[in-house]
């Protein structure tokens, strides 16, 4: 292998991937040497890519122990790598904090796992056995003769938490969405707590929700919770505002909520949020609130707003603003009420509670990145290669994480990013699962688009996510949509993380969907997500119909794509009549074939298994449409109806639902 080839290697840039159609790609070594460009690299010049090699390499073995070390159950063995002719040598393994002090009088006998030549000399990888100890990150100190070094030692679990085996059914949410009880046109916490009720009344396990993330006060059109401001910071447009202690007694707010653009707001009834006027007129209320706070909160209060600042004083430094206090004060209540409806769900007896879900990036202009630059490639973008709902492959312009700077501080970045996300709720969705294995760099070759994959530490990440599962009790579902490597599934597979199924896309290799028989145990099942149109759309074609209307197909278009929609809505029916005695056909109406189907679906073996309140809606209008960005107002779309009217009127649908599940 030539230098360049095993810099390629250790830096983790691909060499092929099998596409969709099973047509095997491979990447030109133009390509792949962009790719190293953008993780910092010269790939011409030959000194750095021999330091590199010497680094990522050989440098490894000239090391008892790396900087973390992963200990992984059952085998609970630890790994230590010498010259051969110290096997002799006494070994001392300690860590201090659990009062962990172990000798080996000898390494000679010990399990080999590993060697390496170097200069006529073999080095050994050895698998020290070490007592049980408790989940989690300890640091340790690793002594062989006089040699003596410091590592991190990652106590993992052979899964990651989970919760009672049990079919569960649940909601899947655009929090933003829900019709606001306060009339303040978008959906908040206060909504959500009181659908948690909803919800436990019909004996629902969970709610689904989309990401909270952080996005743009000072740019609020910029309303796609998947390209965030910062992952690990909430959003404070979801604070409710009555939950509020500093709404009490608040003359100021009160005065505020009687204006003539509050009265405004709260007699709207628009069918898409606007973020402008409802970002401007909530953060006005916020102001109130926080200058409340600051003129009467009690000794107590206070005291809580300071131990939340020390709590999260890491992310919260990470904010940019003229006024950080009032910030701070905004992230503390948004915890408070996330927190609040978390209990909630746990009080009604729902067996996870909310499950958050995690975007794949962040914005590459917002804080996340501001405060993290150096951990991301230059010039390099989140995207996927050509599928068959995009031939020309997708840029989502999300700035891409260097694979080798991912570790610096014992991998601290993705850890606290994780744990942030698992706080006050029962679980966490991944968006695009894939990016711990592998993920598709788009970027540009001598002035054109280009790609290419670049692959991750995934052990560390995997393991991170089982570690941070069982501290924060949180079970993982890992978006796996697209193309995604064998290895992965079965690692996510036998790691216990749950796998996301749209029903949409379960295809048999003749095009008919799938047998219920055949539908995965152990996977959130879903009809469609965020990303595909809500089931009467779609199937009154009213999808084709917007993106006709919006100029993104052409009529001829639109012709073809109605003609295809036909044929697959006789597949959907074949396998409903399949699977119950009542026939129906094309002309059924869509909330007796959307019923029908749920039916047959909460059948299945899935553990979990969600239903999307925009279908419980009616609703014809996507809340996204992939691929656009200023021609539909995606991420805007609000619901028709209120929690109330919707579970009213589903009430007997819903419950013969969890009579099946409960069967």
């Amino acid at each position: 292998m030539d230098a360049l080839s095993q810099l390629f290697y250790l830096h983790g840039i691909g060499y092929e991937f099998t596409k969709y159609n099973g047509e095997q790609v491979f990447f030109s070594e133009e390509t792949r040497k962009r790719a190293l460009q953008c993780s910092g690299v010269n790939p011409d010049d030959n000194n750095q890519i021999a330091h590199l090699n010497y680094e990522l390499d050989v440098a490894v073995w000239l090391q008892l122990v790396p900087s973390v070390s992963l200990v992984e159950s059952p085998e609970n063995t630890l790994k230590i790598r010498i010259d051969e002719r110290q096997s002799h040598a006494v070994t001392y393994v300690k860590i201090e904090s659990l009062g962990v002090n172990l000798t080996f009088q000898t390494l000679h006998g010990l399990p080999i796992v590993g060697e390496y030549y170097l200069d006529g000399v073999r080095y050994i990888e050895l698998a020290l056995s070490l007592p049980n100890i408790p989940v989690g990150y300890h640091d340790a100190t690793v002594q062989v003769g006089e040699q003596l070094t410091q590592t991190q030692i990652w106590s993992v679990p052979e899964q990651v938490y989970q919760v009672a085996n049990k079919k569960c059914t649940g909601l899947s949410i655009q929090l933003y969405t829900l019709k606001n009880k306060a009339q303040l046109g978008i959906g908040d916490f206060g909504d959500l707590l009181a659908l948690t009720h909803l919800c436990g009344a019909q004996s629902m396990d969970y709610i689904l929700l989309n990401p909270l993330h952080l996005l743009f006060a000072d740019m609020p059109q910029r309303a796609s919770p998947y390209s965030p401001n910062s992952r690990a910071l909430l959003n404070p447009l979801y604070i409710a505002i009555d939950l509020c202690d500093d709404a009490k007694n608040n003359l100021e707010l009160n005065t505020l909520m009687q204006s003539d653009d509050l009265t405004a707001l709260m007699q709207s009834n628009e069918k898409f949020i606007n973020y402008e006027n409802v970002s401007c007129i909530k953060y006005r209320l916020f102001k109130t609130l926080y200058n409340h706070f600051e003129k009467t909160a009690c000794h107590e209060r206070r005291q809580a707003f300071t131990d939340f600042c020390n709590a999260y004083s890491t992310t919260l430094k990470t904010l940019e603003s003229d006024n950080l206090m009032f910030d701070y004060y905004l992230q503390w209540q948004a915890h408070l009420q996330l927190a609040l409806c978390q209990n909630s769900c746990v009080a009604q007896g729902m067996t996870i509670g909310l499950i958050n879900d995690l975007a794949v990036g962040c914005a590459g202009d917002g804080v996340e990145f501001n405060a993290q630059q150096s951990l991301f490639s230059q010039g390099a973008h989140v995207g996927a290669p050509p599928d068959p709902w995009a031939e020309a492959g997708q840029n989502w312009g999300l700035p891409a994480l260097t694979p080798q700077k991912l570790g610096n501080n014992h991998y601290q970045f993705y850890r606290s990013l994780i744990r942030a996300n698992m706080q006050d709720v029962g679980g966490l969705r991944i968006d695009h699962v894939m990016a711990i294995r592998r993920l598709w760099w788009c970027f540009e070759t001598n002035g054109k688009q280009d790609g290419c994959y670049v692959y991750y530490p995934f052990e560390h990440l995997l393991a991170i996510l089982k570690i941070e599962s069982h501290i924060n009790q949180s079970l993982v579902i890992g978006e796996d949509l697209g193309v995604v490597p064998p290895e992965v599934r079965h690692a996510l597979a036998s790691s216990g993380i749950f796998s996301n199924s749209l029903f949409y896309f379960e295809k048999q290799y003749d095009g008919e969907f799938i047998s219920i028989n055949d539908l995965s145990p152990h996977c959130l099942l879903m009809i469609a997500n965020h990303d595909v149109p809500p089931f009467k759309g779609w199937w009154q074609h009213d999808d084709l119909d917007i993106k006709q209307q919006y100029n993104l197909i052409d009529e001829q278009l639109c012709t073809s794509l109605a003609k295809q929609r036909v044929e697959e809505r006789q597949k959907l029916l074949r396998f409903i009549n399949a699977n119950q005695t009542q026939e129906l056909d094309l002309q059924s109406n869509a909330t007796d074939v959307y019923q029908s189907l749920v039916l047959c679906l909460a059948k299945s073996q899935s553990r979990l298994f969600a239903l999307q309140i925009d279908d419980l809606d009616e609703q014809q209008y996507p809340v996204n449409i992939p691929g656009t960005d200023t021609e539909y107002p995606n991420w805007r779309r609000a619901l028709n109806h209120t929690c109330e009217e919707i579970f009213n009127k589903n009430a007997s649908f819903l419950a013969a639902i969890d009579s099946i599940r409960k069967g």
